[in-house]
């Protein structure tokens, strides 16, 4: 009949044993002998790292072995049989547990049946999917490495009666996760006294060293922040007078406080550690915020009129004349000055030209009437001061070549006109030079909003190159990524 010895065998050895699962398979009691247990991890896979609830989902078979001196027989008398599988509750299991365990089961682990050979030695292989608590350091996200610790203890038996040997830490059936690479295992036993016991209880730690596969973070979230930086400095090279100028940088903003958003989701609450790329996307916040106040002040300046703005001397000496030497700046074309009748004197006497001297001296009419300088024998038109070079050989006795003596009625008429027309002359000339000296005010606010702008991207765009710099050079495997 199939199966007979091993139906044979098991009635020998559990029918003999009504208590078997619940009886420590050792006699001695003192801690001088205590059975010895060995412990090992087979890592399998990695499922999942959550950092936000800092959790580590393996894959892995534990190895347990012992010796049960009531499983042993001859395997001559049932037919050669070595080795029989028992039902994992009907004989004595140690009750390992991991101490981390994150499961709601507390224990994830398959329950599979046990391997009795002949001479007492008992293994089990239980696997299981584990989830384990694992304290992930942000500090240098994405491009950091974990270390998650899984401590093995034996939960009710103290070490003077079950102790704990380490079997190792196996890799070799390991498959790569795509965003975790396993640098090493490691283990270690541990004896440790709580403050409720006087007795020890042993204990194994498996350290897993894991490194962060970074390529995704940096395509997905690290490369669309930085050109968003990169974008915030073009809106520098925009003209201020662009109505999109101001849009562009706010439209910037909203990005890089989007992207924040999405990383704050992904990373752990946490006030421990600022991870190095908040960090940078913050840097990129507070120098694209600057960029809109600065460019909010390059629209105020561009705007500005004399009407309503004069610009301080201070400000004209910085603006004007100092920074623009220092960014290699110059203003374009000719610079106006305003039209200064004073000013305006032949490159050979040094006299001033005769038409300014005309407009300089001729009285208005208002001034001749009150005077009542149009009935005096020196009138306006001979005297050489008011009519200038053109007319200076002419003596005050000599005939007037533009009016008549005898005609006094027409020469006052024709006085009076010129005094008009000379009037209205002046009055041109100085919307002229009020134009002039306007044209030239707006002109230097608008230059002046162009050093800001040259200023501020020379700036920023240091600022930029520096803050990133930094970044990747304190990631612990940039240059291994």
């Amino acid at each position: 009949m199939a199966g007979h010895n091993e139906r044979r065998l098991l009635k020998n050895l559990i029918g003999n044993y009504p208590y078997r699962d619940m009886v420590l398979p050792s006699d001695s009691y003192d801690g001088q002998n205590p059975l010895k247990v060995n412990i090992g991890m087979s890592l399998v896979q990695i499922i999942n790292v959550d950092e936000k609830n800092q959790i580590i989902t393996l894959n892995l078979w534990l190895t347990l072995s012992w010796m049960d001196k009531s499983l042993v027989w001859d395997p001559d008398e049932f037919g050669g049989l070595k080795e029989i599988h028992l039902n994992p509750k009907k004989v004595w299991k140690p009750d390992i547990l991991l101490y981390s365990s994150a499961d709601e089961r507390f224990d994830a682990t398959y329950h599979v049946n046990v391997i009795a050979n002949y001479n007492g030695s008992v293994e089990w292989l239980p696997p299981g999917l584990v989830r384990s608590t694992c304290a992930i350091d942000v500090t240098h996200f994405p491009f950091d490495t974990q270390t998650c610790i899984l401590k093995y203890g034996v939960w009710t038996y103290h070490g003077f009666l079950v102790d704990l040997d380490l079997a190792g830490a196996d890799t070799s059936s390991f498959i790569e996760n795509g965003e975790w690479v396993l640098m090493a295992m490691k283990a270690n036993k541990t004896v440790q006294k709580y403050d409720c016991c006087d007795e020890l209880y042993p204990d194994v730690k498996f350290y897993i060293f894991l490194r962060r596969r970074a390529m995704y973070y940096t395509v997905n979230i690290l490369i669309p922040c930085a050109v968003l930086s990169v974008l915030s400095l073009l809106s520098f090279l925009l003209p201020a007078e662009t109505g999109e100028k101001l849009s562009f940088c706010v439209t910037i903003l909203l990005s890089v406080i989007v992207f924040m958003l999405v990383l704050a989701d992904i990373l752990p609450s946490t006030s421990l550690s600022n991870p190095l790329l908040g960090k940078y996307f913050t840097c990129v916040l507070i120098m694209v915020a600057i960029s809109v106040l600065m460019t909010i002040t390059t629209i105020n300046l561009s705007a500005r009129h004399p009407n309503t703005h004069k610009m301080p001397k201070i400000v004209r000496k910085i603006l004007l004349e100092w920074l623009p030497i220092l960014l290699w700046m110059k203003q374009p074309g000719k610079v106006y000055k305003p039209l200064c009748a004073s000013a305006e004197r032949d490159k050979i006497t040094g006299q001033a030209q005769p038409g300014i001297e005309l407009l300089e001296n001729a009285p208005t009419y208002r001034d001749r009437r009150s005077n009542g300088s149009a009935n005096q024998s020196g009138s306006y038109l001979n005297d050489v001061n008011l009519i200038g070079i053109k007319y200076a050989n002419y003596t005050r006795d000599e005939r007037e070549p533009m009016v008549d003596d005898g005609a006094k009625g027409p020469r006052e008429k024709r006085s009076r006109e010129l005094c008009l027309i000379l009037e209205e002359l002046r009055a041109l000339n100085e919307r002229h030079e009020r134009q002039e000296r306007d044209d030239q005010e707006i002109y230097d606010w608008k230059f002046a909003s162009m050093v800001i702008d040259r200023l501020s991207l020379i700036v920023i765009s240091l600022l930029t190159a520096i803050v990133t710099y930094k970044v990747l050079s304190s990631a612990p495997n940039y240059v291994e990524m």
